[in-house]
This record gives C-alpha cells, sequence and structure tokens, in this order.
C-alpha cells in the first residue's frame, strides 16, 4: 500500500498544531509513485538530493568508533557539495557529538551537536556574547538559527529539534553549506530531556495542586463546550467542515472536525496558562473514514500551538513525534512521523469573509511533517500558511500552500453558547 493515505491521515492533524488553523482537507490528491529513497531536497538551491537517514539520536554515536562522524555521510557531500571528504575526525568530548571533516582541495566542514543540555539553553547562552552575533543574519533553519560569513568561513548556529547545532565549511558556497545544516531538520530525534514538558500532566498523588481554573481562556479562541465553526474550503481540495468542541476541562479540552467528503478527526489539547498545546499523549488522536481508520500516540510533544495573547511580532513553534497505526481494509501500516511547525504573529487587518467582517490579527506559519515507515522517510509534506483570528472568535480565514497544492478556508459561522 503506498503511504498517500497514512499521510492523508497525518495532514489533517498536521494544521492542527499550527496555529488552530484548519486541518488540510482529506480528499485525496495525485497518487504518487511508490516509495523514493530520496529525502525532501535540503535547500531550493541545490539540484542533487541525498538519500534519506533514519532519525539520529546524537547521544549515541561513539567517538572511539568514529561513529560520530556519521553526522554527516558520504552521499550527503557527493550530493550537495559535488566531493567527499578525503578523512573525518571525531572530537572527544562529554556531552557533545562532533567531527571535523577534511577535503582534498583543503575545505573542511565541521559539525558539533550538544548533547547534555537542551539546545535554546545552550544557544541563548553563547548569544550573550558579541562576537557570536556580530554581522550575523537569522536564518530560517529549525526553531532560531543564525549565520555568520568571515574570511571565507560560513558559520551557522541553530536550535534543530530541540538541539543546539553548529556547523561551519570553508571553501564551499553559502547555499551547499545550509543546506547540509538542513539535513539535521529531518535528521535529528527531538531532544528528549523536553519531550514530555508541555504536554505533562499532574501526577495522580494526593498532594499534587489540582489544575487552576481558567487554564484554557485565550484572549484569541473561546473555549467553551458545544462551540462550534463551520468553514468552506476550496482550493486543492472543496467541501465544509464542521469543528465543535465536544469537552471542556480546567486543563485541557477535546475537539472534532467533521468533513463534508465523510471524515472525521478527533484531537486532544492541553491548556497552560492560556497557551493552547496540541496534541496531548494521554489521549492521542483519530482520524476515520468509513473505510479507513487512523490511530495516533503521541510520542513526544515540545512548544505551543497558539499563545494565550500572541502581540505583532511574537514568534512561537511546536515539534510533535506521532506513532500512527492505519487500518485500511483489512491491511496495517505503522510509521513514526515528525512534524514541525513555526509561526509568527503579524499585525491587525481587516478580513471579510462569509461570516462578516472582522479586525483579526495575521499569523504566519510554516509546517513540515516527515512520515517514516520502516525506519525510512516514506513522504515530506511541506506548507506555508496566513491565518487571521480575531479575538473572541477564532480562526475565520486562511490561505495557503504546500507541496500537494493550495488551499483557501473561509469562515461560514460561528456559535459560541
Amino acid at each position: 500500500m503506498k503511504p498517500i493515505s497514512l499521510a492523508l491521515s497525518l495532514l489533517a492533524l498536521a494544521a492542527l498544531a499550527c496555529s488552530l488553523g484548519a486541518p488540510a482537507a482529506p480528499a485525496a490528491p495525485p497518487s504518487p509513485a511508490a516509495p523514493s529513497s530520496a529525502s525532501p531536497s535540503a535547500s531550493s538551491d541545490s539540484s542533487s538530493v541525498p538519500p534519506s537517514a533514519p532519525p539520529l539520536d546524537p547521544r549515541a554515536l561513539d567517538t572511539a568508533g568514529m561513529e560520530e562522524c556519521a553526522l554527516l555521510s558520504a552521499p550527503d557531500f557527493s550530493a550537495l557539495l559535488g566531493q567527499t571528504p578525503s578523512d573525518s575526525v571525531p572530537e572527544a568530548e562529554i556531552n557533545k557529538t562532533a567531527c571535523y571533516y577534511n577535503f582534498s582541495g583543503g575545505q573542511t566542514v565541521s559539525v558539533t551537536v550538544i548533547t547534555g543540555q537542551p539546545g535554546k539553553q545552550v544557544y541563548d547562552s553563547r548569544m550573550q556574547y558579541l562576537d557570536a552575533t556580530a554581522g550575523a543574519e537569522a536564518l530560517a533553519l529549525g526553531e532560531t538559527a543564525l549565520l555568520q560569513e568571515r574570511d571565507g568561513l560560513i558559520s551557522i548556529q541553530a536550535v534543530v529539534n530541540g538541539w543546539y547545532l553548529a556547523l561551519d565549511g570553508r571553501g564551499f558556497d553559502r547555499q551547499a553549506v545550509i543546506a547540509l545544516a538542513r539535513l539535521f531538520e529531518a535528521r535529528l530525534i527531538p531532544y528528549p530531556q523536553q519531550a514530555a514538558e508541555p504536554t505533562a500532566q499532574p501526577g495522580s498523588g494526593q498532594n499534587q495542586p489540582a489544575p487552576a481554573e481558567g487554564q484554557c481562556q485565550n484572549s484569541y479562541y473561546p473555549i467553551v463546550q458545544g462551540a462550534s465553526w463551520q468553514y468552506q474550503l476550496s482550493g486543492t481540495s472543496s467541501g465544509t467542515f464542521t469543528r465543535t468542541l465536544t469537552a471542556v476541562r480546567p486543563d485541557g479540552f477535546d475537539d472534532q472536525d467533521v468533513f463534508s467528503a465523510g471524515t472525521t478527526r478527533q484531537g486532544s489539547w492541553a491548556c497552560q496558562n492560556g497557551n493552547l498545546i496540541a496534541l496531548t499523549p494521554s489521549s492521542g488522536a483519530a482520524v476515520f473514514t468509513a473505510e479507513m481508520q487512523a490511530d495516533f500516540t503521541i510520542e513526544s510533544n515540545t512548544g505551543i500551538s497558539f499563545p494565550s495573547n500572541p502581540q505583532p511580532g511574537q514568534e512561537w513553534a511546536q515539534n510533535i513525534v506521532y506513532l500512527g497505526q492505519q487500518n485500511t481494509g483489512g491491511v496495517t501500516i505503522e510509521s513514526r512521523n515528525v512534524l514541525v511547525t513555526s509561526c509568527k504573529a503579524g499585525n491587525m487587518e481587516t478580513v471579510k469573509v462569509p461570516a462578516g467582517e472582522f479586525s483579526a490579527l495575521r499569523v504566519e506559519c510554516s509546517t513540515k511533517i516527515d512520515i517514516y515507515i520502516s525506519g525510512s522517510l516514506a513522504f515530506s509534506f511541506t506548507s506555508s500558511d496566513s491565518a487571521w483570528h480575531v479575538p473572541g472568535v477564532g480562526l475565520v480565514k486562511s490561505v495557503g500552500t504546500s507541496n500537494m497544492g493550495s488551499t483557501e478556508i473561509v469562515l461560514l459561522a460561528y456559535n459560541i453558547p
């Protein structure tokens, strides 16, 4: 069975974690070829794509066995740089995985992943020094990244999937070095110590405090039992769907999307001081039709889906790892899926949709979801979306483009008891 049907189930969940945007429509796009051994292009400027690699846990690499130099492979260098290293030298140090790659023409590449501390903590501590940011420019990589160019050396410092990553290249094209760094977005597993923090539930002990009232009070989303929103979907797929809040708790809620095409998505959220977080590991999620049932267990979840009161210029991100099991016609497919979203709030804009005219906060989001089957990358989805959110109402409009086409969603009507 091709992975496309599983991809569609995941896409219905994917946009759920992107600013509470409406889910991608589960109508079938053109069926792809059989799963390829190639991963998505690491850079739009790269004509060659290195082979895919299984998710990498940098803590498990052994310096003595030269495994640290498996951070990047010969096919990676061949595809993106046009040549392979003449030798590789691992760096032996506790709480760090690093390797230096030397090339016959005198060029060099070095890669370092700090394994003993959360990446954002390491990144922030290094950004305190002036030389770390002098002449640096922001780079769209991972959760946050800076790039510097000095005397032929291209240096990238980034937080990727919760890990601190430093990659330097000397003697190579700027875009090729960036492309090498982008490989780690798909290859690094989420940082384990952060995985359960955002969605961890209080223990069952008698002395645990009860969840505070009002944890789900969000400026842009009325979390009220029975609230519903009806949307029109157009573009690559068309139809309508209705989102309903089926259960509301002091520290979370459940919701459901029912599509006119016959698909239903169910999910569960956590709330922390007004921040909304999809999806909770304790309840998982499901997508089903008359012919297909897909159930998902949330392995890890970092970050937030939508802040309590976002302000223009504010940024946030979320990484989720799903373990999926889909059954179609008696055939079961199991997958491991990595979803990465990053968002930034813009300004208030006037938006007119069938439900009315509103003053709405514009939010720009990028989404990437990689689907692994039997350890190999079977499908990769990427999208860029603009969404408009209204205080006390919620999402009223969303437009986006992805490698599966373009979609527009507008609010037709809503009911908040």
